[in-house]
């Protein structure tokens, strides 16, 4: 077997982020009613879960470096979902009450999508993937 088609069938990275790339399509298209992609839906989650989060805060709680959570910001807050307060040499990240409508509007979505990606592992359970995937995470 070649070395590149035995790194493309073995390499963790390459896998996991074919996973991604697959779960992430499926909750996009789950979502898309609310006009809303996963990765929005995570933000607008973050931050009404931190309350009115700093950038620095909202960035370390999503893993995202500040550039990537801005440029992801941008659409949101164009949306008239989020916006942006500034406090001294900080900004504070707060859903609109669009923003609020959109995330309770979205999470039926999500919570169907969830079911369905639970469903598609059959044989496995969620919870153990989770677990592993929050040691994971946790370890970094």
């Amino acid at each position: 077997m070649k070395e590149s088609r035995q790194m493309l069938e073995l390499c963790a990275c390459t896998r996991i982020r074919t996973v991604a790339r697959l779960v992430t399509r499926a909750y996009d298209d789950a979502l898309r009613p609310v006009g809303l992609k996963a990765s929005q839906l995570a933000v607008l989650a973050a931050v009404d879960a931190l309350e009115a989060p700093s950038i620095a805060a909202l960035s370390k709680a999503l893993f995202m470096d500040r550039s990537t959570l801005t440029r992801n910001l941008r659409p949101l807050m164009a949306g008239d979902l989020v916006e942006l307060e500034e406090d001294g040499r900080s900004k504070t990240a707060r859903l609109t009450a669009r923003g609020e409508k959109t995330l309770r509007d979205g999470m039926p979505l999500w919570t169907r999508a969830q079911k369905d990606f639970g469903r598609r592992l059959k044989k496995h359970s969620l919870e153990p993937i989770e677990a592993q995937l929050h040691s994971l995470i946790s370890s970094y």
